[in-house]
């Protein structure tokens, strides 16, 4: 009997210690199921993650548009396929005939935002005003624009609906779209006039008779408009930018939207080309014919004809946008905004310098050359340069380096023109002060 028990007992012994390596292995197992499904689930997380951003870039890739890809006039308005479209749903079909449509639905836009900034200039210039400058200040317009251009760009679920049957992939090739950012807020905002607001209060010319200090104070207010113009207009953006995203939460079921359909995108575009002519000879006609007294006719209809010619300018000069070797940087933005403040900066002492100024006499004194210059400084010059495009561009460069790099030769350009074209003027001859 003892010997039995006794090896029981070592029986007993010798498999515990089996029973335990057992017992670990199969711990060692379950460990490495548990990491291995934990592995598992990140994986699965990190692809899904992926999926998901892919997607996300493709719905926001731009697909270049018939319209660009095709040939410049390869079918001309002699050729039997213009005058002959299958309907008129499709009358943009031939790559002639889609880009007149756009032209002619931007210069519609053009018009309007042309007499949106002459009427906002006006409304917001009063006596002891907030940012007072003489010709009045372009601060108001430029917010406003960059609102609706951030709007236009982030209304996700509106351009989706807009798109559902139209056989086109992105909002860039609704001849609406453009009408509404490169017409409308192009014309709208200024870049022109920011900057020679900027020069002017720098040297404290054109203050209204409010003069500084000293002159130590020029380098105050050229921050102060710098910050205030570039803060607002951004701060415009963003808040556009987070009204589509509202927007687009309230209307999220695609239902409340199917009012507002491709077709009659298409009506209202093709609407806007016959009011867009109508509303650029009524203005010509209104030109020619009212007496020179006439406010209509010196601060709203020979500006907006002319104002017209500069958003078509600056229109075109956005085909080189990422050309030059530079597929990023917005060439043809830069090129309208120089060159349009190189002609604000003559346009302005011809307007404002004085001639004489023992006598306080301009250079030009006549009624009628006053009034084509002052079209062409707030018309052309006001349409051809955009701080809504600035901005919007500025906005969608990817990296730091481009933004940084975009907007210093811009400003550097801008800025060293007219500082060198109106500087040495208002120190050896002067401008009228109000």
């Amino acid at each position: 009997m003892l010997r039995s028990d006794s090896s029981e007992v070592s029986k007993e012994v010798e498999l515990k210690p089996i029973i335990d390596d057992d017992n670990v292995e199969q711990q060692h197992d379950e460990g490495n199921g548990q990491r291995a499904t934990r592995s598992m689930s990140r994986s699965s997380y990190s692809s899904l993650a992926r999926t998901v951003t892919d997607n996300i870039q493709n719905e926001l890739r731009t697909i270049p548009s018939v319209q660009e890809e095709e040939v410049e006039n390869e079918i001309g308005p002699f050729d039997r396929k213009f005058w002959k479209p299958t309907n008129i749903m499709s009358v943009e079909d031939t790559p002639f005939s889609r880009r007149y449509l756009v032209t002619l639905d931007v210069l519609f836009g053009a018009v309007l935002g042309n007499m949106a900034r002459f009427g906002m200039t006006e409304l917001t210039s009063y006596k002891n005003e907030y940012t007072h400058f003489y010709p009045g200040t372009c601060l108001w317009s430029n917010f406003t624009a960059c609102f609706v251009m951030a709007w236009c760009n982030h209304a996700a679920l509106f351009w989706k609906t807009l798109l559902i049957g139209s056989g086109k992939t992105n909002m860039k090739q609704m001849a609406l779209h453009s009408a509404v950012t490169a017409g409308f807020c192009g014309a709208f905002s200024t870049w022109s006039s920011f900057m020679v607001e900027l020069i002017f209060k720098t040297i404290d010319y054109l203050n209204g008779g409010q003069s500084l200090p000293n002159h130590g104070y020029g380098v105050m207010e050229f921050f102060s408009v710098l910050f205030v113009q570039m803060g607002v207009s951004f701060m415009g953006y963003f808040l556009g930018r987070d009204f589509a995203h509202m927007i687009d939460l309230c209307f999220k079921r695609e239902s409340r939207l199917k009012f507002f359909n491709y077709r009659v995108c298409r009506v209202l575009e093709l609407s806007f080309v016959v009011l867009g002519v109508g509303a650029i000879i009524a203005n010509i006609v209104l030109a020619c014919t009212l007496p020179i007294d006439s406010k209509w006719k010196t601060e709203y209809a020979l500006p907006i004809v002319i104002g017209v010619v500069g958003t078509w300018v600056r229109f075109r000069l956005s085909a080189y946008n990422g050309s030059f070797g530079l597929n990023w940087f917005p060439s043809g933005t830069l090129m309208a905004n120089v060159f349009a403040c190189l002609l604000l900066s003559v346009l302005y002492i011809l307007l404002y310098g004085y001639k004489d100024a023992a006598t306080e006499t301009t250079i030009v004194t006549s009624k009628a050359h006053r009034m084509a210059i002052t079209a062409f400084s707030s018309g052309f010059c006001g349409s051809l340069s955009t701080m809504s495009s600035f901005v919007n561009e500025l906005y969608n460069l990817e990296y730091p380096f481009q933004r940084y790099t975009y907007f210093g030769v811009t400003f550097l350009s801008c800025f060293i023109i007219m500082f060198l074209i109106i500087c040495p003027y208002a120190w050896t001859r002067g401008f009228i002060e109000s």
